[in-house]
């Protein structure tokens, strides 16, 4: 239907964002005052719980919208192919309006064009400022003079522990031990070692075989470097990564950790069958609902050094959006305290703002009782990072078949430090 002629607020505010950004004010989009600009937007929820959360921000995100004739429709995508089909539909055309991404997958969109620079939208709204957001992911989807996204989570990993199979083994917790400056590679193997029962199908500690909470932290918390200063060059052939191989193979080579994914993991640590698990913020819906015994976090056993990682996820607007003002009133409202609120109160994430507001409500937000750990390993924590320079997707995919060459016990962990920089 041919849209009646006059300008709407929108269109305003486009032109003022096209001068700024220098572009032909005749390519911005005009509406009629009373067309209803339907701005579609999507997520992968971990959960139910998380897509009902996600719908009711896209509720209230469409009624504070109403009278600027925008609606919010809310597009879940909960399979495991989600990255893929995001890119396909941004190569066709039909992607939505905002979308989810890893912080790992920014740069690959970027070059293709696919991500629409919010600069200088941010610049003309007096109402909002990138202050408001932890600064680390702020600076990563920052580049070039151009700012690509706003953040809708974070989360460090951590380590979610059984204090129950903690106090049936005589053992002092993560905790605990954290607390006597005792928590590090040393504790862990010691406890990992005495909470695994083969009888009882129980082992001492787990975590899930990708790059974050599998062969990254192990290398730097050994004092080793995943990349160059610079991030434009492998930095995994060093004597540090040999010893990171060779400690975290002990806990497969000694049966200390189970087989299996991310779901035989979780199942495993909810039955109560695993001692120590490392994962993020993602995993405490699932725990507090199906575990029947206590559990807490802590903060990552330290190597020779302190080491954990600061993941996060943000939210893109699509370059071929048809309307990237009204798009970016609803980037608002999905990245506002209250949408943060919503989401942290059931436990899914850690909100990226940084305010008392925020933080309070996430802190509130329990089990586990040690929320701090995740907002304390902030200050050690190596950021999630784009790779401007070299492709995150052929650095990953080797290295990760070099380290389960090594766990399978295919090669060794000298070859895994020689060969991981190819």
């Amino acid at each position: 239907m041919r849209r009646k002629s006059g300008l709407h607020i929108f269109s305003l505010l486009a032109i003022v964002a096209a001068i700024l950004a220098g572009c032909d004010v005749s390519s911005v989009p005009q509406t009629s005052p009373n067309s209803t600009i339907t701005i579609r937007w999507r997520t992968q929820p971990g959960s139910l719980d998380d897509q009902a959360a996600y719908q009711s921000i896209a509720e209230s995100a469409s009624q504070m919208l109403t009278n600027q004739n925008i609606r919010v429709v809310y597009e879940p995508d909960m399979s495991e192919d989600y990255t893929a089909k995001l890119k396909a539909e941004l190569e066709s055309g039909t992607a939505p309006d905002i979308f989810w991404i890893g912080g790992v997958e920014l740069a690959d969109l970027v070059a293709t064009g696919q991500v629409l620079d919010l600069k200088p939208l941010i610049d003309a709204d007096p109402s909002f400022t990138l202050d408001d957001f932890y600064a680390q992911p702020i600076g990563e989807l920052s580049h070039d003079g151009k700012v690509y996204g706003l953040p809708r989570d974070i989360s460090t990993l951590v380590v979610y522990y059984n204090a129950d199979l903690f106090k049936a083994a005589g053992l002092a917790t993560p905790n605990k031990l954290a607390a006597q400056g005792a928590w590090n590679w040393s504790a862990l193997l010691t406890s990992a070692r005495q909470l695994t029962d083969p009888a009882k199908g129980q082992y001492g500690a787990g975590w899930n075989n990708w790059w974050g909470p599998s062969w990254s932290y192990f290398v730097q918390a050994a004092g080793g470097r995943l990349f160059n200063a610079e991030r434009t060059a492998c930095a995994l052939s060093s004597p540090e990564t040999i010893e990171a191989a060779r400690f975290a193979q002990t806990f497969y080579t000694e049966k200390l950790r189970p087989t299996g994914g991310q779901e035989t993991l979780d199942n495993l640590f909810n039955a109560g069958r695993i001692g120590m698990l490392w994962s993020g913020r993602w995993m405490t819906p699932t725990v507090r609902k199906n575990a029947r015994f206590t559990w807490d976090v802590a903060e990552m056993p330290i190597g020779k050094r302190q080491s954990s990682w600061l993941f996060w996820g943000a939210y893109l607007i699509n370059a071929r959006t048809e309307n990237p003002q009204a798009a970016w009133q609803v980037l608002k409202q999905l990245t506002s305290a209250e949408s943060m609120g919503k989401l942290a109160t059931i436990g899914s994430t850690v909100p990226a703002r940084k305010s008392p507001a925020s933080i309070e409500l996430f802190l509130a937000s329990s089990p586990p009782r040690n929320n701090q750990a995740f907002l304390a390993s902030l200050e050690y924590a190596t950021v999630e990072a784009p790779l401007w320079h070299i492709s995150w997707s052929d650095y990953n995919n080797r290295v990760q078949s070099l380290w389960d060459q090594m766990i399978a016990g295919e090669i060794t962990p000298e070859a895994f430090g020689e060969r991981a920089c190819g």
